[in-house]
């Protein structure tokens, strides 16, 4: 389960995407979200970062707001394989 989310992560799926595919509430992932920042395998980072944007699959569709983004850590990607 944990290797089905870091991948949509990493495919760039909205979260609310991850949650549709694996039929769950949106409020579950993001608690599963938190506890793998806790293991190692996610970073917090903030949308204002436009470094981070420009990056981004889905930089041309999402908000001006700033919100919380997820990124897979090294031991995130280790797991995963490549995107």
């Amino acid at each position: 389960m944990i290797k089905k989310v870091l991948r949509g992560i990493c495919e760039g799926k909205t979260l609310a995407e991850i949650a549709e595919e694996m039929d769950m509430e949106y409020s579950a992932l993001i608690a599963m979200l938190e506890h793998m920042v806790k293991m190692g395998y996610l970073v917090r980072g903030k949308k204002e970062n436009n470094e981070i944007c420009s990056t981004c699959p889905l930089q041309k569709v999402c908000s001006e707001r700033n919100y919380t983004v997820y990124f897979l850590t090294e031991k995130g990607k280790k797991l995963v394989g490549s995107c």
